[in-house]
């Protein structure tokens, strides 16, 4: 039958992957599940080859600095976004006007104000939860930023 699935056929078609290296977090697992399997502790990267030969590339305090900022760069980056979003619904709201907006936002504020306790308790929980799944949201599309590009020469090879 031609149109029964070959995975013979699927393999030959099939171009060879690009060499993917670990980055940030991958390396420093990386190197423990070598020293792991080596019996040489993680802290010796050395001992953990077997001799004088340069061990796999180890996660500086730079890395780990680099890499965390550039998290945090990724979720405000995306929690502005979300902002952005919020802003332009009201300005929609408001016939894409300034001035509907802020007649849309004065309506908004007056019943927040006038609500009761339990009322303002709900509003700020659907405000939390949509801002969280708007966020969750944009970071699902920017997954590809979520890790840093590799430093070069960043940690010396040891």
């Amino acid at each position: 039958m031609a149109t029964q699935y070959s995975p013979e056929f699927a393999r030959a078609d099939r171009k060879p992957a690009p060499d993917r290296r670990p980055r940030g977090v991958g390396v420093l697992l990386q190197n423990c599940l070598e020293a792991e399997a080596s019996g040489a502790p993680a802290s010796d990267p050395v001992a953990a080859k077997g001799g004088d030969a340069p061990g796999p590339r180890r996660l500086g305090i730079g890395d780990m600095i680099h890499f965390f900022l550039h998290l945090l760069g990724v979720v405000i980056s995306s929690q502005l976004i979300v902002w952005g979003m919020f802003f332009l619904l009201f300005l929609l709201l408001g016939n894409a006007s300034i001035d509907g907006m802020m007649h849309q936002l004065a309506n908004l504020s007056t019943r927040y104000v006038a609500a009761g306790l339990d009322r303002q308790m709900q509003f700020k929980w659907i405000f939390a939860a949509a801002d969280l799944l708007l966020c969750a949201g944009v970071l699902l599309l920017r997954w590809r930023h979520l890790l840093p590009p590799e430093r070069p020469g960043a940690a010396s090879d040891v």
